[in-house]
């Protein structure tokens, strides 16, 4: 299990993700990843964004609910157009099982 990983947009982009617990999800806006297995061959479950993870944190708690072996990794964002543009790239790159654009 890793602290970190590295996801790559279908711009080619890199994007680092750190290993997050929804119980403790700062109040700041980013991106959200639920993945499943280890790099290399991770499997992206769940790709989402929002102005408030902490907020989106009992959504982000159903979708892990009954995914067992799946871990939650975060991407703070602040500015509205970069989180929205890298959630965009991330869903175009990894086609994730499941999206929303927006948690909360």
């Amino acid at each position: 299990m890793t602290d970190f990983v590295d996801l790559q947009g279908a711009s080619g982009a890199q994007y680092r993700f750190r290993r997050a617990d929804p119980a403790d999800l700062p109040a700041m806006a980013g991106n959200a990843v639920i993945v499943s297995g280890q790099p290399p061959r991770l499997k992206v479950l769940f790709c989402g964004s929002s102005r408030s993870l902490a907020g989106a944190a009992s959504a982000i708690g159903r979708t892990l609910a009954g995914r067992r072996g799946a871990r939650l990794y975060v991407r703070l964002n602040v500015a509205r157009t970069t989180r929205e543009a890298e959630h965009a790239d991330l869903v175009a790159g990894l086609n994730p099982e499941a999206h929303v654009d927006e948690l909360d």
